[in-house]
């Protein structure tokens, strides 16, 4: 499959954010660089553009397609994003104008049976978003405890049978394989309960969330990352991020309300007659969500929730 199936989310909208002039632009989930080469193109000469992500193979494809976009400062990261800023900096960055998080699996990671992400496809129970270290989503299921097993299932998947699920991965792990992704899927179809499996959706699903989540360390990676990055703008830079499902959208939607929100005064306190000017301002008082076209055109967009904000 060609690495630019690949179709960016909410492009149009992602862009409308980008400010003018010469801006310093961090994407820090680079993927296949389908928002950077549209926002690329409407760079002035002199910017600067730094491209982040875990994934080798997706650094050394960004950068193949990136290359034809002359007067533009580029560098490219293989880095963890809570820990991206740190070497930025030592690229003599200091700040940032616009800052992109397209948060999850991008669509050539998914869609390729090697990685392990995907329920539908057979490939080794890996999930690794850097696959040159960290335990894979194998390692997770053979090594961990049944309490460990159910408080991945249960916090990261809400799964509802998160217990039982935990329970038998401990009883049948000594004779039963789970070396690749179909091997876990035929597992969860033999233990589920039937009320489970005859519900909407794929059985699966959360369940591979769940894992993918424990093994990149997700929602920590993503809370660290949101704080880090709102630090990192310039006054007038935005922060721009796409999230994929509810739990992932409630961390950013909580951080940008504690930093757009006053805090409530205490009502034992006479009122205070200063206004505390606020360090950010929501640019998105609703989130943005794809339209009907992009929606029928590509569904895997249907579930995507935006959020932008600025530094004052």
């Amino acid at each position: 499959m060609s690495p630019w199936t690949h179709t960016p989310i909410l492009l149009d909208e992602v862009c409308s954010f980008v400010p003018h002039g010469q801006v310093v632009y961090l994407d820090l989930t680079l993927g296949r660089a389908g928002h950077a080469s549209k926002i690329l193109a409407q760079l002035d000469k002199g910017s600067v553009f730094v491209g982040v992500d875990r994934d080798q193979e997706a650094i050394q494809e960004s950068k193949k397609r990136l290359e034809s976009f002359a007067g533009i400062k580029k560098h490219f990261l293989q880095v963890q994003d809570s820990q991206c800023f740190d070497a930025i900096k030592r690229l003599g960055i200091d700040k940032a104008d616009f800052i992109l998080m397209d948060i999850g699996v991008s669509s050539p990671q998914f869609d390729d049976p090697k990685r392990g992400f995907s329920y539908r496809n057979d490939g080794p129970l890996d999930m690794r978003m850097d696959q040159s270290k960290g335990k894979t989503a194998k390692d997770i299921l053979m090594d961990s405890t049944q309490e460990e097993l159910q408080r991945i299932f249960q916090s990261y998947g809400q799964c509802p049978s998160s217990r039982l699920v935990a329970r038998e991965i401990v009883r049948q792990r000594s004779t039963r394989q789970f070396e690749t992704t179909l091997q876990f899927v035929d597992f969860l179809k033999d233990v589920l309960p039937s009320w489970e499996k005859n519900r909407k959706g794929h059985p699966a699903k959360q369940y591979f969330l769940a894992l993918r989540y424990a093994v990149n360390d997700e929602r920590k990676e993503l809370e660290e990352t949101l704080r880090k990055a709102l630090a990192f703008l310039n006054p007038g830079g935005r922060l721009v991020v796409i999230a994929f499902n509810y739990s992932e959208d409630k961390i950013v939607k909580d951080l940008f309300r504690e930093k757009t929100q006053r805090k409530a005064q205490d009502k034992y306190l006479p009122p205070s007659t200063d206004e505390v000017e606020l360090d950010y301002q929501l640019l998105t008082r609703k989130p943005i969500l794809p339209g009907e076209q992009e929606s029928e055109k590509n569904p895997r967009s249907k579930s995507a929730i935006l959020r932008a904000i600025e530094r004052r």
